[in-house]
């Protein structure tokens, strides 16, 4: 039981490298200062407690703790968050979107740094993923990382805590409305979420399309009120066949009516 516990801990690790390999296949090898968004802030700002963390745990020679440092934060903000809310601006925005080029710079500097930190315990695979990011030497030649002091604050960590709370209280009420046969995905959905009149102050919560990224949403609405509630109606838009949002300007540009304007700017 404890192997088979160990062997999935393992595939998690490798199939989330697998992942970050894949997004990086056209990033520029020396990336330009990025302009990170507040989730790309976030995991560079969990980063660097996870970096903490393991050099703490390796200076007292606590290797049980690195490696359950790392795969929570691997299996839980990596890949269940940062990866699933970043992968539509990945697949969909173009190619050199300023938005998309911040996330790869995020994902390099994660990649290089869970590869430096896993390397003792994951020998092979460490090497194996070091090459695969470019580098002829081998990693077990590089020193630890160093935590980026860049990131050692909490403001990004505050506001996306912030934003799970409203996430939980939409994933509730859609999956209300996917039980009840209504919508079948997220992006059917049309919400009105209300938020507390005291909180959720950060500037995020006036940027709507940074909200529908992150809730994966078509069709988003906000207002306020005593609490926070979430309510779901069927969207009514058309759906972009690219990148499957339901948005209103589908169908209104000529040479790709089928498509939505971010996608048709994409496609060029």
């Amino acid at each position: 039981e404890l192997f088979q516990q160990t062997g999935e801990s393992y595939r998690r690790i490798r199939n989330t490298f697998r992942v970050l390999l894949g997004n990086l296949h056209d990033a520029p090898k020396e990336a330009a200062s990025a302009d990170y968004t507040l989730i790309d802030r976030w995991i560079l700002e969990r980063l660097h407690a996870v970096t903490s963390e393991c050099l703490a745990g390796y200076a007292a020679y606590d290797f049980r703790k690195v490696v359950s440092t790392i795969t929570q934060f691997v299996s839980g903000d990596l890949s269940a968050l940062y990866i699933d809310i970043t992968k539509d601006r990945m697949y969909c925005d173009a190619e050199n979107s300023s938005r998309r080029r911040a996330t790869q710079a995020a994902i390099r500097e994660i990649t290089e740094t869970l590869v430096k930190l896993l390397a003792p315990i994951l020998a092979y695979t460490a090497d194996e993923t070091w090459e695969f990011l470019g580098h002829s030497d081998s990693v077990h030649l590089e020193a630890f990382p160093q935590p980026n002091s860049g990131f050692a604050g909490t403001e990004a960590t505050a506001a996306v805590e912030d934003l799970l709370k409203a996430r939980a209280v939409i994933q509730q009420a859609i999956e209300a409305a996917r039980q009840a046969k209504q919508i079948g995905s997220n992006l059917e959905a049309s919400v009105k979420l209300t938020l507390p009149e005291a909180g959720f102050s950060h500037a995020i919560f006036s940027d709507l399309p940074a909200l529908q990224e992150f809730f994966i949403l078509s069709d988003l609405h906000l207002t306020r009120g005593p609490a926070l509630a979430a309510t779901v109606e069927v969207c009514s838009n058309p759906k972009c066949e690219r990148c499957w949002r339901l948005l209103p300007d589908v169908g209104t540009h000529a040479e790709h009516p089928t498509l939505c304007g971010r996608c048709v700017e994409a496609v060029g």
